[in-house]
Order: structure tokens, then C-alpha cells, then sequence
């Protein structure tokens, strides 16, 4: 398979995986409570969902909560802007620098600090949107 053809694939993936963090919501509002409770449990065990550091839209929380969601649109934000550098690596340091915000805000906030939930999104968004430059180059070396 070439490595447009996984890139593609990789790119629809995140583009279901994040519709279905705003479909479970969407869903709740329009009363299909069954589909709705089953995205929900999707993805409870990669987010504890807790309402207080969610965003909501229909009235309802997202599928995951603030940081999550935004680390996912980040990715797909990546994903879209990967084909500007298609195939070129970056550095885990830049990675590490773009994730340090998200470490910091979490970190501090089981210390001494509630972070918000705009700081939340903001700091997965970052470290969200680099991940492709880094994840996608290795994972084409691996086909290889």
C-alpha cells in the first residue's frame, strides 16, 4: 500500500473518530438515547469525561472532555496540514516542546491550581496538531 493510500486512511479515520466525539451529543439532544450512551462508552475508557471539564453543545458534553476533544481536532487539523511536509519527520524535542504546555497544565493542576477548560483546549490542540509530523513518518518507515 503506498503511503498516500495510508495517509488517506489515517485522515478519514480521524475525521469519523472526531464527528463521533460531537455525534454522541448531537444524538442525546435529538433523543436517541441508546446510540448516544454507546459513543459515550467508546470512549470512556480513554477519557474520564467528567462534565465539569467538558465543553457542551445541544445542551450535552462532548464525547470526551475539553483536552481530549481539542487533542483529537488537533490531529485532524495535523492531519490536514500534513501533506505541506508529506514524508518529512520531525523531532521528538519539538514534539516535547509542543506537549510541555499540556504536562504543565495538567502536572500543576494536581498541585496547586484548577486549570480552565479554553487552557485545557488549548494545550491538547497544540500538542495535537504536531503529532502527525511526528507518528506518520515513522509509521511509513515501518512499511517499509
Amino acid at each position: 500500500m503506498t503511503p498516500k493510500k495510508v495517509y488517506l486512511i489515517f485522515l478519514f479515520l480521524i475525521i469519523i473518530w472526531v464527528s463521533f466525539i460531537f455525534l454522541a451529543p448531537y444524538l442525546a439532544f435529538k433523543g436517541h438515547k441508546y446510540p448516544s450512551d454507546y459513543l459515550y462508552r467508546i470512549f470512556s475508557p480513554l477519557c474520564h469525561q467528567r462534565p465539569e471539564r467538558s465543553f457542551f453543545v445541544w445542551g450535552y458534553k462532548l464525547g470526551v472532555c475539553a483536552r481530549c476533544a481539542f487533542l483529537y481536532m488537533g490531529v485532524l487539523a495535523g492531519m490536514l496540514l500534513y501533506p505541506i511536509r508529506f514524508g518529512k519527520g520531525i523531532s521528538f524535542k519539538v514534539v516535547l516542546i509542543f506537549g510541555t504546555p499540556l504536562i504543565l497544565d495538567g502536572v500543576s493542576q494536581l498541585f496547586f491550581r484548577e486549570s480552565t477548560n479554553e487552557i485545557r483546549a488549548f494545550t491538547g490542540f497544540l500538542l495535537g496538531i504536531i503529532l502527525p509530523f511526528y507518528i506518520m513518518p515513522k509509521f511509513f518507515e515501518s512499511l517499509k
